[in-house]
């Protein structure tokens, strides 16, 4: 009696044939199960079919999947302990949409899978189909719903993203167990009338290390272990569910971190980091950036932002990019030197406000880095943050700063300075941060039409930002530089007439006569003469520059002066100039600015 009770027991009450297993992401961040069910059957047809669902996603989101699975009524007590023979898994994959190549299978690359476990209890709710017709309740058919709620961190894939999709996949089975002897009682007793198995320590009992204790273990005592076979996984039988979910998801936000060491005497162990995040096109809602938390293992982090009137949440919307500032330092400076690199903790938290109020998921991104807190050896040779390059390959490289001679060929490294200019500076040339000089170039008004003839003006406003305030005053040279003609073709010289010509006779060639030292070389050949005729192309200025030459200064640190340059317009149209170069006459380092306004001359039709 007590055997057969067992065994009835083992087996579930349901054996879920007619059963079905859906699954959905609502749009409600706060999903009541209960409320949405009743909604449902106000309006009757399937369980939540009703409930307003998600479109898409985004990555670095934690969602809520529902899983609901529909069966014959029975109680709940009998429904609990049959669904502990329900194994429920889901699976969550990214899928490119697009495919490079014709012949070409979709990537695809898996991000979550899990189990729902024993521990998970699920929300049992009842209902009746045909609610709404006439109170006979033999025409009403009664039903059960066991819900589950699984969350699912869609994390970013390693794969590279084309249009993707994010497709969810799950799969409900029932276990199948039965009574069987390899299970053994879980009383620790074997069971009675049950022969004495194998003693496998029996060949110890002669051991003299035993002092003549004879050891005895039961070979039905050991449990075996065995791989899952084929006949293990047929003894789950699948439910009906649903194929599929396949929803489109997008990366809202892409964030990155710098550094950069401080230059500073003496030289520190600081390190000033820099946060960017930049948000994507990808959606048309609000974010709220909530919460940043960057930590450093030994290390002081001080935010920079929050103290310059930036504190946290910060709104923004798509095609934003917003930089925070963080100051690290060691705690110890003297373990610096004897572990520089540290690891650094970040981790971003916003609220993507889809429906507000409604559906507000939550974005998570977090990552580790590694912050070295080496001390610079010399930080007057320039920022960590920009690295050697070589432009145009040279044979020799320099490390870039104030007083760095250059020892590339300015025609390399500059095809289109002037050649006056390059002998007369022997160094690199410098940006204009590093001269100090902040120039504003205004041009006329658009209403002011100009015609070919007519002078127009533009106006100069330089600056002296030099940061030291006993600093040598600054004198410049504002020089316009007009636009080179790229298309001339350059002849070489023919020889000169001082050197006899050849002459033949027949088979026999004479040799080479000597040349005449008498004669000296033509200082203009003819035949150079008509050959640069012959193959220039003249094309004419488009605008001159009336003012040669523009001094400014001496201007003293945070002094400003305005200048004038003058110019004539000469053809039609969208009229430029090559560069306008600033020189500094104290050491005759110059830079090119051209990123200059734009002049639209006028046709005379026009007047």
């Amino acid at each position: 009696m007590t055997d057969t009770s067992l065994d009835a027991a083992s087996e579930p009450v349901l054996d879920f044939d007619d059963s079905s297993l859906t699954y959905f992401i609502p749009v409600a961040t706060k999903f009541n199960v209960e409320e949405a069910f009743k909604d449902g059957l106000k309006k009757g047809g399937e369980p939540f079919n009703s409930v307003e669902r998600r479109e898409s996603l985004f990555f670095d989101e934690s969602i809520d999947i529902y899983l609901v699975l529909k069966c014959a009524y029975v109680e709940e007590d009998n429904l609990r302990s049959s669904l502990r023979s329900v194994v429920v898994s889901v699976e969550a994959q990214i899928i490119n949409g697009s495919v490079p190549d014709r012949d070409g299978q979709q990537a695809s690359e898996v991000i979550s899978t899990g189990v729902i476990g024993e521990e998970e209890d699920p929300t049992i709710l009842f209902g009746f189909l045909g609610e709404d017709d006439n109170n006979n309740e033999e025409g009403r058919q009664q039903y059960a719903v066991a819900v589950w709620k699984h969350s699912v961190f869609l994390s970013r894939p390693r794969m590279r993203l084309q249009s993707p999709s994010v497709v969810f996949t799950a799969t409900g089975s029932l276990k199948l167990i039965g009574p069987s002897i390899s299970d053994g009682p879980h009383d620790g007793y074997l069971q009675s009338g049950v022969a004495s198995g194998l003693n496998l320590l029996e060949s110890f009992e002669n051991d003299p290390a035993m002092n003549g204790i004879k050891p005895r273990l039961s070979a039905l005592r050991v449990s075996r272990v065995a791989p899952l076979t084929q006949q293990a996984k047929d003894m789950l039988r699948p439910i009906k569910s649903l194929p599929k979910l396949s929803l489109r998801i997008y990366p809202a936000a892409h964030s990155r971190m710098r550094f950069t060491h401080l230059n500073t005497k003496p030289p520190t162990a600081t390190v000033l980091a820099i946060l960017e995040v930049d948000f994507t096109p990808f959606f048309d809602c609000e974010i709220i950036l909530d919460k940043i938390s960057i930590s450093v293992a030994d290390g002081v982090v001080e935010d920079l932002t929050s103290q310059s009137g930036m504190p946290l949440p910060v709104s923004c919307v798509a095609h934003d990019h917003v930089t925070f500032l963080y100051r690290m330092s060691p705690v110890e400076a003297d373990v610096v030197s004897k572990n520089p690199i540290r690891d650094l903790r970040i981790a971003i938290s916003a609220a993507a406000l889809v429906h507000p109020g409604i559906c507000e998921p939550r974005l998570s991104m977090a990552w580790t880095a590694t912050v070295d807190f080496t001390v610079p050896v010399n930080p007057g040779y320039g920022s960590t943050m920009q690295p050697i390059q070589r432009m145009h390959r040279p044979s020799q490289l320099s490390i870039g700063g104030e007083n760095t001679i250059s020892l590339t060929a300015p025609s390399v490294t500059h095809p289109d300075a002037l050649p006056s200019l390059e002998a007369a500076t022997p160094r690199a040339e410098s940006t204009v941060p590093e001269m100090g000089i902040t120039m504003t170039f205004t041009a006329a008004s658009p209403s002011q039409a100009i015609y070919p003839g007519d002078e127009f003006v533009w106006n100069v406003f330089v600056v002296n930002r030099s940061p030291v305030p006993s600093a040598v005053p600054r004198k410049l040279a504002i020089i316009v530089i007009p636009k080179r003609r790229r298309n001339e073709s350059r002849v070489n010289r023919p020889p000169s007439v001082n050197r006899l010509p050849e002459v033949s006779h027949g088979q026999f060639q004479q040799p080479k006569a000597t040349k005449d030292r008498s004669v000296a070389d033509a200082v203009l050949d003819e035949n150079v003469v008509h050959a640069m005729q012959h193959s220039s192309i003249i094309e004419g200025a488009e605008v001159v520059c009336l003012s040669a030459d523009v001094r400014v200064g001496p201007l003293a640190p945070g002094a400003c002066h305005v200048a004038e340059l003058r110019f004539l317009a000469l053809k039609e149209g969208i009229v430029s100039v090559e560069a306008v170069r600033v020189v500094d006459l104290a050491n005759n380092e110059h830079v090119d600015i051209r990123d200059l306004p734009t002049v639209i001359v006028q046709g005379k039709h026009a007047r």
